[in-house]
């Protein structure tokens, strides 16, 4: 099963450029919800929205804002994952945190508090690449390569106990993407 999403490190990274942060400058305690879908969005499918700013306020602060692009990343992203995710998952397990900015303290935080999750952070570097030698060796072998994975040991690596699923952030962004949903699917492709 495969669900895509856009705009993830790609998108908080320009939101940090724009407002003139590091990554990792974020601050809690933001009313404000960001929908980062700056290129559209494949999960959910609005592939020609735009990102949406809500809740401004005059005492948001650039590092609240960042926080709140890092939300609404991680949000899709959850929403990906129960798409593809089998009933009878285990709910407590890890998830396992890959990619540009799995090893920012941000993305880690921000997936730990929307999840409730623990999260692990493997220590192989191309965690990509190795996915795919497993596939091949499970073809070449009958094996299956989630087998060939865990045979491997690539999740290898810290994990980051769960902490309070943070069920207030993710109501508000769910409430702000369905009352946006009707402009999102409006939004035409103008590039």
């Amino acid at each position: 099963p495969l669900a895509c999403t856009l705009n993830c490190t790609l998108a908080v990274d320009r939101v940090a450029t724009l407002l003139g942060l590091d990554r990792e400058a974020v601050e809690p305690g933001t009313e404000a919800t960001l929908l980062p879908f700056l290129d559209g969005e494949r999960t959910p499918n609005l592939p020609h929205s735009s990102g949406l700013l809500h809740g401004l306020r005059h005492d948001t602060t650039a590092g609240q804002l960042l926080q709140s692009a890092y939300d609404g990343a991680v949000h899709s992203l959850l929403n990906a994952l129960d798409l593809v995710l089998d009933a009878d998952a285990d709910p407590s397990a890890p998830l396992l945190l890959i990619g540009g900015g799995a090893r920012g303290g941000a993305w880690q935080e921000t997936v730990r508090r929307l999840s409730g999750r623990p999260v692990q952070i493997p220590e192989a570097k191309e965690l990509v690449a190795l996915g795919a030698a497993a596939q091949a060796a499970g073809l070449l072998t009958g094996e299956d390569a989630g087998a060939v994975a865990r045979r491997w040991n690539t999740a290898a690596g810290p994990v980051l106990d769960a902490v309070e699923r943070d069920e207030a952030t993710l109501a508000r962004i769910t409430g702000v993407l369905s009352d946006a949903a009707p402009l999102l699917e409006r939004s035409t492709d103008s590039r």
